[in-house]
């Protein structure tokens, strides 16, 4: 799961030139991400590690990153 969003977010950087800061994912999604992440205890290392905050949602049947704004600034959801 780990090398999927590594490679989402590259190809989003390429694509639109700039990193995106949300990762849209369901909850077995990120129960495999953590079980690669031994190190993260909580959700708030995942967040850390991958730089990019998480959005858990059923309705995301795979992985996909966006730029989430409100206005002239950027929110993080985590």
């Amino acid at each position: 799961m780990l090398s999927v969003i590594v490679s989402l977010v590259n190809h989003y950087e390429k694509a639109h030139g700039n990193r995106p800061n949300l990762l849209y994912m369901n909850e077995t999604h990120y129960e495999y991400l953590r079980e690669e992440m031994p190190g993260a205890h909580n959700h708030r290392d995942i967040v850390t590690l991958l730089g990019i905050d998480i959005a858990l949602t059923d309705e995301a049947m795979q992985p996909h990153v966006a730029t989430a704004s409100f206005g002239e600034q950027h929110i993080l959801v985590s």
